[in-house]
């Protein structure tokens, strides 16, 4: 089975945060399921940008451990105010049209 998951604020390999999604779909790849996470590449938890930094794309495949992230890249924030109310929005319409092509 072919399983997306949207996580805004999903964490791979060795990043600060949550892990439960990643956590899931490891043993989701080792059933034999095909598994991609969707996610912002900028991290909520260091309000950095941790995997498109200076890059031009919108966004970036990588593979941990069998399971597929897309590093969606979306508006950067250094508080909770309107750029992060734009940092949900980009998200979303970026990952739509990322999942739209995949």
């Amino acid at each position: 089975m072919n399983i997306w998951i949207f996580n805004h604020y999903a964490t791979g390999l060795n990043s600060s945060g949550g892990t439960r999604h990643f956590d899931l779909a490891k043993q989701l790849v080792r059933k034999g399921h095909s598994v991609t996470i969707f996610a912002s590449s900028f991290s909520h938890y260091t309000l950095k940008d941790e995997h498109l930094a200076n890059s031009k794309t919108d966004y970036k495949e990588e593979v941990y451990e069998g399971v597929r992230f897309l590093w969606i890249k979306t508006v950067s924030y250094k508080s909770n105010n309107h750029k992060r109310v734009l940092n949900m929005l980009s998200y979303t319409t970026k990952a739509m049209k990322v999942a739209k092509n995949k």
